[in-house]
C-alpha cells in the first residue's frame, strides 16, 4: 500500500469533531455542534468550551479571565451582536514525511488540506431551525487523472434542520453519513472500510433522537448528487448509543448501500470511555461485506480500532493508536497500524498535532518492510 498516496487522498480532520471529548463529560455531539452527530460548525456553547476548557492558556495574560475568553470565542474575537447568523473560517495544513531518516526513500510534502468558509442561519428558541452552509477547498483524490475537469473548491456540506422538540430533530441535505465513531483520523480503517470518510458525504434525510441515557440516529440517503448517477451509493444507516455508569457510551451501527457496481453492508460496535480529567479511550470493532454486482463473489473486511487520549494538563493530549485490518476474513493476511501522537491546543483557535505511524503487513506467503511516517499538522479557525 502506498501510504503517502492514501494520506493525500484521505487525511483531513473537521474542526473540533473530536469523539474523545467524552473525557470532558460530553456524551453527545449536540452539546457543541449544530450537527447532532458532530463535525462542521460549532455552536456558541461549543466555542465557549473550546476557549475555556480545551485551549491552553499559554498565550493568555495571567491571571486567566475565563469570562473574557468566553466573550472572545466568537467570530472576530467578540460576542456576536445578533442571534440569527454565525460564521466561521477554518484552515488546516500538514507536512507528511514518509520513510523518515532514509537517505534514498524519504518523501516530504506540505499539504493544504482544508480551507473552509462556513455560515449558519438559525432561528427560533434554542436554535430550533438552522441552515448550514460549508464551502471550501478539498484536494482532488490522487486517483483522479491529470487533466480531469474537476474543481478543488466545492460544498463540503449544506443542509437544513428542524428540532421539533429538544429531543427530536430532522435534517435534510448534504451531510456526513451516520455510522460508528467519527474519529479524527480519516485514514482509519474503521472509516475507510465502511466508506464514511470526509469525502463520503451524501444527500439525504437524517433523524436524531436523544433520551435521558441514550441517543439514536437514522439516515436515508441517495448518494452525492454531484457524482454521476451510476456511482451514487444509495441506502440507509442507523446508529445507537447508550450511556452506562453515567459517563461512558456503548454503541452499535449498521449501514447498507449500493450503486450499479457494488453492494455494501457494514456493521460495528463501539465504546467511548471517560477516564475523567479530559482523558478517554475510544474503541470500535466491525465488518464490511462488499459484493460486486453481476457476480456471486463477495468479501468481508474486518476492522478494529483502539485509541487512548491522556490529558496531563489543559490543552495537551497524548495519544496512542492501534488499528487492525483484514481485507478478507477468509484469508490469514492482515495489517496492523500503530503509533503515538501529541495534540496541543495552543489557544482557543490554534491546534498543533504530531503523529507517528508504523504500518506492518502480516502474510503467510510474502513479507514486506514496515512503513514509517510522521505528520506535523497545523489547524487555525476563526
Amino acid at each position: 500500500m502506498n501510504i503517502l498516496l492514501l494520506l493525500l487522498t484521505l487525511f483531513s480532520v473537521k474542526a473540533s469533531s473530536y469523539s474523545n471529548f467524552i473525557g470532558h463529560g460530553y456524551t453527545s455531539c449536540l452539546n457543541c455542534h449544530f450537527n447532532p452527530f458532530g463535525g462542521g460548525p460549532l455552536n456558541d456553547y461549543g466555542r465557549v468550551v473550546a476557549a475555556t476548557a480545551i485551549g491552553s492558556t499559554l498565550l493568555v495574560s495571567k491571571p486567566v479571565d475565563e469570562e473574557k475568553l468566553a466573550y472572545m470565542s466568537g467570530f472576530l474575537f467578540r460576542k456576536p451582536k445578533q442571534n440569527w447568523l454565525r460564521t466561521q473560517l477554518n484552515y488546516r495544513g500538514f507536512r507528511v514525511v514518509r520513510n523518515p531518516g532514509s537517505t534514498e526513500n524519504e518523501e516530504a510534502k506540505w499539504i493544504n488540506m482544508q480551507a473552509d468558509a462556513r455560515a449558519v442561519l438559525k432561528f427560533g428558541e434554542n436554535d430550533k431551525f438552522i441552515t448550514v452552509l460549508n464551502f471550501g477547498y478539498a484536494p482532488l483524490p490522487t486517483s483522479v487523472p491529470e487533466g480531469t475537469e474537476s474543481s478543488e473548491w466545492r460544498s463540503r456540506e449544506h443542509y437544513v434542520g428542524y428540532r421539533f422538540t429538544p429531543k427530536f430533530g430532522l435534517y435534510a441535505g448534504l451531510m456526513d453519513k451516520v455510522f460508528g465513531i467519527k474519529v479524527i483520523e480519516h485514514i482509519a480503517f474503521s472509516r475507510v472500510s465502511p466508506q464514511v470518510t470526509q469525502n463520503d458525504q451524501t444527500h439525504g434525510v437524517t433523524a436524531h433522537y436523544i433520551g435521558e441515557s441514550w441517543e439514536m440516529g437514522a439516515q436515508g440517503f441517495v448518494g452525492n448528487l454531484t457524482q454521476d448517477e451510476d456511482l451514487r451509493m444509495k441506502g440507509g444507516s442507523f446508529t445507537f448509543e447508550k450511556t452506562t455508569f453515567g459517563i461512558h457510551r456503548l454503541g452499535a451501527s449498521i449501514k447498507s448501500s449500493e450503486n450499479e457496481y457494488l453492494k455494501l453492508l457494514a456493521y460495528s460496535v463501539h465504546a467511548r470511555l471517560n477516564l475523567k480529567e479530559g482523558s478517554a479511550i475510544l474503541t470500535e470493532l466491525g465488518q464490511t461485506n462488499k459484493k460486486p454486482e453481476n457476480t456471486t463473489d463477495a468479501t468481508t473486511e474486518r476492522f478494529g480500532l483502539l485509541q487512548t487520549y491522556l490529558r496531563p494538563w489543559r490543552g495537551t493530549y497524548f495519544l496512542a493508536n492501534i488499528e487492525y485490518f483484514n481485507r478478507d476474513i477468509n484469508q490469514d493476511d492482515y495489517t496492523v497500524r500503530w503509533g503515538p501522537g501529541l495534540q496541543y491546543f495552543m489557544g482557543q483557535r490554534i491546534e498543533l498535532r504530531f503523529d507517528l505511524y508504523n504500518t506492518r503487513s502480516f502474510a503467510l506467503k510474502s513479507s514486506t518492510r514496515d512503513s514509517w511516517m510522521y505528520l506535523l499538522q497545523t489547524h487555525i479557525w476563526f
